[in-house]
């Protein structure tokens, strides 16, 4: 009886430190990249890009030309895209941070450019594998005011890909759309 109470111990310590194991090892699977990291990576690369800003259906586009880096970082875990270009006469550069959570089974992005001092947050799903990533962004404009915008990355070629953006109007129909096209440069 004594063995069996000096044991007890160490059995409740077994009892706790089994979840517990478990819990480390998806801590551990959910922190290491894999496909979709690697489907993210395939980006990395220096483009030109071209985008196209339309303010209302009914108003000749405005095209711009520019160009991104985009760089993998932290082990496979991120892309990094620094970029450059004009809108509306102005330069501007942007800086974009996009990843893949493991944990939530989503793609989370923050994005940042030099017209503004806020940081857009983005969530995003795919339906399709990664070829095409629908995302909800939001960040707070001017007077405080909330503003979302939606994106959609599509992935043309291994050499090409589109985003997406634009601002609902209130009726909720879509408002002013920018389209940029990423062209890989070769050599």
């Amino acid at each position: 009886m004594r063995t069996v109470l000096s044991l007890c111990p160490f059995v409740v310590i077994l009892l706790l430190a089994a979840p517990a194991a478990s819990q480390d090892e998806k801590s551990k699977k959910a922190d290491k990249p894999g496909p979709v990291h690697e489907q993210l990576m395939r980006l990395a690369g220096d483009y030109a890009t071209t985008s196209t800003l339309r303010l209302k259906p009914d108003q000749p586009p405005i095209e711009t030309t520019g160009a991104a880096k985009i760089t993998s970082i932290h082990g496979g875990r991120f892309i990094l895209e620094e970029n450059s270009g004009t809108s509306l006469g102005e330069k501007i550069t942007g800086l974009r941070l996009v990843g893949y959570n493991n944990a939530t089974g989503k793609y989370e992005a923050t994005w940042t450019y030099s017209m503004s001092t806020a940081q857009m947050s983005l969530t995003g799903t795919s339906k399709d594998g990664g070829k095409t990533i629908d995302w909800s962004g939001s960040f707070t404009k001017g007077k405080g005011d909330n503003q979302t915008l939606y994106v959609t990355t599509r992935i043309l070629s291994n050499d090409r890909f589109e985003v997406e953006l634009f601002a609902k109007t209130e009726g909720g129909g879509k408002g002013p759309t920018l389209v940029t096209t990423y062209t890989r440069k070769k050599g």
